[in-house]
């Protein structure tokens, strides 16, 4: 077998990845018949089509889906060698950043993130992509440039904590228990609520809280992930417990009552960044965890029209 061209390396990666030669040239920023040669080539050295049409996609051969895994740990492993310069100028970059993050996450800090890049990097581009699976090992960093998640997220590498929120209750305003002047924690056992799983889809650290608060709540609706639940909320009689920015962002375009929660049953939640301990050092990504940084000082916690009310301990 002839000795392997390094320069096919990203290719291979981003043509597995992505299974479609046009959204690799995308993502490479290359053209499309480069890219088809560069895919015609890799598949004369390994003698294997790497690609092959099932109807209207691509899928990867037996073969494809072995060498993926090996694929994406080289490239992980050599990009600190090919990328990194003596400096980094994120005026001229055309990097696209890529941060796994939660739903929440995500919600608050992509539009205030690309509004940072726009100013200060306008040709680099973020993509936000799902939070990883934690294994135990660096694999993650293979696609990832930052992870963003809660303290305890249990990842190998470095870490930054980035802010702490806490937890309020959202409601409708017209919602007919929690309208009444001074609504209290043992009302929550008559409306029902929409809950999210957090870190266990076994154990759900909110609703917890309250059961040990002596409410006995009624599961109106049940999904993965936090941002959604403001749209569940809004318009009917169900609540729900959301991080404090969330409700401040949601409350901007929903019709929504905030309430405090009282200083018993507040569950404080602290976000990290995470990044592979090669980029400790590397200047795109100092640069970005210090963008990350910058964006989280600017948002806004508390929710828009009237102030949050409080929740009265007992009925």
């Amino acid at each position: 077998m002839p000795a392997f061209d390094l320069n096919l390396l990203r290719p291979l990666l981003v043509l597995l990845e992505e299974r479609s030669v046009t959204r690799a040239a995308a993502r490479l920023h290359l053209s499309q018949p480069a890219t088809s040669a560069a895919l015609a080539r890799l598949r004369r050295h390994y003698d294997d089509e790497l690609l092959v049409r099932a109807g209207r996609t691509m899928q990867l051969t037996p073969f494809a889906r072995d060498l993926l895994p090996a694929v994406a740990h080289a490239v992980a492993e050599l990009n600190p060698v090919i990328d990194r310069k003596e400096s980094f100028d994120p005026s001229q970059t055309e990097r696209r950043f890529v941060i796994g993050a939660t739903d929440y996450m995500t919600a608050i800090l992509a539009g205030p993130l690309l509004r940072t890049l726009a100013v200060d990097a306008p040709r680099a581009s973020v993509d936000f992509a799902p939070q990883p699976v934690r294994d135990g090992t660096l694999a993650p960093y293979s696609q990832l440039d930052l992870i963003v998640g809660p303290v305890g997220f249990h990842l190998p590498g470095r870490s930054q904590e980035l802010f702490t929120d806490d937890f309020v209750l959202i409601a409708d305003p017209d919602n007919s228990v929690l309208s009444t002047p001074e609504p209290s924690v043992n009302d929550l056992s008559a409306v029902p609520h929409a809950t999210a799983y957090l870190n266990d889809p076994d154990h759900d650290d909110l609703q917890d809280l309250l059961r040990r608060a002596g409410v006995d709540y009624i599961v109106g609706a049940r999904l993965f992930g936090l941002a959604a639940l403001p749209l569940l909320v809004s318009g009917t009689e169900m609540v729900a417990l959301v991080p404090r920015m969330l409700a401040a962002k949601a409350s901007r375009t929903l019709r929504l009552s905030v309430f405090e929660m009282p200083e018993g049953l507040r569950m404080p939640m602290t976000e990290c960044m995470y990044w592979h301990p090669r980029d400790e050092d590397d200047p795109a990504i100092v640069w970005l965890r210090g963008a990350l940084s910058r964006t989280v000082g600017s948002l806004s916690r508390e929710p828009s029209g009237r102030p949050p009310r409080q929740l009265r301990t007992t009925g």
